[in-house]
């Protein structure tokens, strides 16, 4: 196995290519094992940043330690940034697993640069393993029609949200959303007609909510928003805005002009109601919520 790990440093040092497979386990290098055995532990990028930036520290002093992935969406920061920096880019083959960045107010040395680069080779098969395990979990929480977080992931998230909602707290909402006559579009015209329905209605409700709010697609033509810290007063507001973006919105499939309309019922949650009662009550309202809009062709 060939493991790079291409390493740049902004501290007077010239860049060069560290071979991390070359790096062997001496014998008494106990501080090396010991990392090994606590990386090994987790697979959470950003557990395994804290657990490295803490054994770092034991060995040499390191005031910010900073990982970043881009292609992921991962930024995690230990400590604070120094002045003086050593910056690593991270490799494994040809996958690029991110950038480490130590800093501190104190230059590095060329020795306790060696001690970092060794156990930085400690970090990279860790860490491909984290992303790899995060993918997998992101990829089977999406719905793969609309890119919604799905049912799965709404489960996941409800309950963290409750237990939130009532530790702080704070007011925590859910909306529950059904297209009407949605069997009527799959058999007059086709499924891929409600298909391309589902993913307008999809992405009209990902613009209509704030950025700390949640859109799941529960099944079929159902969705679901999970809306932090909104009371029933927000809910009313929301529903209007759903409502208006309802009105500019054209759903078509080839030459058919598609006429949707939505029931929407909302609920906040009250601290006798489980997670089932709380979706429950956001269902049954949506008798009460009901909007109808003909969009024209």
């Amino acid at each position: 196995m060939n493991l790079n790990t291409i390493v740049n440093k902004s501290n007077g040092h010239d860049s060069h290519l560290l071979d991390a497979a070359g790096i062997t386990l001496e014998e008494g290098d106990t501080s090396r094992k010991s990392l090994l055995f606590n990386l090994q532990s987790s697979l959470d990028p950003e557990r395994l940043v804290k657990i490295f930036f803490r054994h770092l520290n034991r060995l040499l002093p390191c005031q910010g330690l900073r990982y970043r992935n881009l292609a992921e969406g991962i930024e995690l920061q230990q400590g604070e940034e120094g002045v003086n920096r050593a910056d690593y880019t991270l490799t494994l083959g040809e996958e690029d697993l991110g950038e480490v960045r130590f800093s501190r107010r104190k230059p590095f040395s060329h020795e306790e640069l060696r001690q970092m680069e060794v156990l930085l080779a400690s970090l990279v098969l860790p860490m491909r393993n984290a992303i790899h395990y995060r993918t997998a979990l992101e990829a089977a929480s999406i719905d793969p029609l609309t890119g919604l977080q799905n049912r799965r992931s709404l489960v996941d998230n409800l309950k963290r949200e409750m237990s939130r909602a009532r530790r702080e707290p704070q007011p925590l909402a859910m909306m529950v959303i059904d297209i009407d006559s949605f069997k009527r579009i799959n058999d007059e015209i086709s499924h891929l007609a409600g298909d391309q329905v589902l993913t307008q209605i999809a992405g009209l409700l990902a613009r209509a909510v704030r950025r700390s709010d949640m859109v799941f697609r529960f099944a079929g033509d159902e969705f679901v928003l999970l809306l932090p810290n909104m009371d029933r007063e927000g809910t009313k507001i929301l529903s209007s805005r759903i409502r208006k973006l309802l009105r500019n919105t054209h759903c078509t499939y080839g030459d058919h002009h598609i006429s949707v309309s939505l029931s929407i019922g909302a609920a906040i949650l009250d601290e006798k109601m489980g997670a089932d009662e709380f979706f429950v009550s956001a269902k049954q309202s949506a008798l009460l919520h009901f909007f109808d809009r003909r969009v024209p062709g």
